[in-house]
């Protein structure tokens, strides 16, 4: 069975409201109808199955029948912040990241990127990248939709107050310290930010900024990947050092 979201506001007791996008979805797109069993989440750990009871006044009915914690969320809190690429690198990147279990995406700018977010655009990108994460929970059978934030300046990023353990950002020049002697250093982690370069890297200011501001730089080993595969690489990874990946 398809699986779709509901907000856990439009949840009462044994009923559930789904409206706008999800509505549609389910309608034109699923093609559900009213008498079929449907599966959805809430966004905040639960499964719902269901029957479709009625369409109505743009909204559609759901008589739940079971409710349930399938444990497919990480116990490892996962703030990636990554920064900008060219193309459609972010769509990839919040999608594959998403399957990984990552908690929050903070898109960002830095010295190197390049091309320059167009102002006029980056909403429909940051509502784009949203969209592709609500995609991808459901691809993937989580119960949480990652939180994407807004567009950040490298800067205001590692100079902000985030609730986390223990902040990281990748480092080419970094000469031996990688996560494996992180997890030796810590081997138990509830939360981590961890920090993305763009395809240019990090500047030597940028560099000296964060190791001011409380991070610590890590590397991926001898060779120089591309953003968007260091990003996977790098969540994957603290997942099976920390999280739920074995």
């Amino acid at each position: 069975m398809a699986r779709f979201f509901v907000p856990r506001e439009n949840i009462h007791e044994s009923k559930a409201i789904v409206r706008g996008q999800e509505l549609n979805h389910l309608r034109r797109a699923l093609r559900q109808k009213p008498g079929d069993r449907i599966i959805f989440f809430d966004n905040e750990g639960w499964e719902h199955e269901g029957i479709l009871r009625s369409y109505e006044h743009e909204r559609g009915e759901i008589e739940i029948l079971n409710s349930f914690r399938p444990g497919r969320e990480s116990s490892l809190q996962v703030t990636l912040a990554q920064a900008l690429g060219k193309g459609e690198k972010m769509d990839w990147v919040v999608e594959k990241s998403t399957e990984l279990g990552v908690a929050s995406i903070v898109p960002f700018i830095s010295r190197h990127t390049v091309p320059r977010p167009d102002a006029r655009k980056i909403q429909a990108r940051l509502e784009r990248w949203k969209r592709i994460a609500l995609s991808a929970t459901k691809q993937c059978g989580r119960t949480q939709v990652p939180v994407v934030l807004e567009l950040a300046d490298f800067h205001d990023l590692v100079s902000g107050s985030w609730d986390c353990e223990l902040k990281l950002f990748l480092w080419e020049r970094e000469p031996a310290h990688g996560l494996a002697q992180v997890r030796e250093e810590k081997t138990r982690l509830k939360s981590l930010l961890l920090v993305i370069g763009p395809e240019g890297g990090f500047s030597p200011e940028e560099v000296s900024k964060a190791l001011a501001s409380g991070f610590a730089s890590v590397r991926l080993g001898q060779r120089i990947l591309r953003t968007e595969t260091a990003a996977l690489a790098a969540l994957s990874i603290a997942q099976y050092l920390w999280g739920d990946m074995a």
